[in-house]
């Protein structure tokens, strides 16, 4: 029992001092990382890369709509020239995918019942 006694004590000294130690070093990096990001060296960097940023994406934002128009415009012709299959297929569009009703996403629980998804009741 003596040696059990001994033990837990010197687990919790270990743990206090343990835990003061790791405090004292995340303040000290958090210190650190608080002094790097404050020094105007960085600040610049920052401030250069968000400038750039706002620079080129008007045209990177161009040029993704580009190419968006010319994925759908391929995928449009594409279902054309073999016929147009989903033609006769109730609920697709001219261009093969579903058509989604505005009501098809108002309720995503609308199939599930006052028992839950796994059927069991609220009450058990």
């Amino acid at each position: 029992m003596k040696k059990r006694l001994i033990l837990l004590a010197g687990l919790g000294v270990g743990y206090v001092l343990g835990s003061r130690t790791g405090r004292q070093s995340y303040e000290k990096l958090k210190a650190q990382a608080q002094d790097l990001w404050t020094d105007p060296r960085v600040q610049d960097t920052v401030e250069k890369a968000n400038q750039s940023i706002r620079e080129k994406s008007p045209a990177v934002a161009d040029a993704v709509q580009t190419a968006a128009d010319k994925v759908n415009s391929a995928a449009g012709a594409g279902a054309a020239s073999t016929g147009s299959k989903s033609a006769g297929t109730p609920g697709a569009t001219s261009t093969g995918t579903p058509e989604v009703k505005d009501d098809a996403m108002a309720d995503p629980m609308r199939d599930l019942d006052d028992e839950g998804p796994s059927g069991l009741s609220e009450d058990t």
